[in-house]
């Protein structure tokens, strides 16, 4: 379980493999210990943050949305 996002507030599951696992609960940087991972997911089980959500706070206005 990740923390809740801070938008939504919802929780989610991710799957890591063993060694993902084993490499976060050593320390370090997320980055270093999930190399294959993007950011978005990083992000995610890091923060809980989903990647829709962060587009929200990233991007108040909406992306790709117009006023027409």
């Amino acid at each position: 379980m990740t923390p809740p996002c801070m938008l939504c507030q919802e929780p989610s599951v991710v799957e890591l493999t063993r060694a993902e696992f084993a490499a976060l609960n050593g320390g370090g940087y997320i980055q270093d210990a999930l190399p294959e991972r993007d950011a978005a997911f990083r992000e995610l089980v890091k923060t809980g943050t989903h990647p829709n959500c962060w587009e929200t706070l990233t991007h108040p206005e909406g992306v790709g949305w117009t006023d027409e």
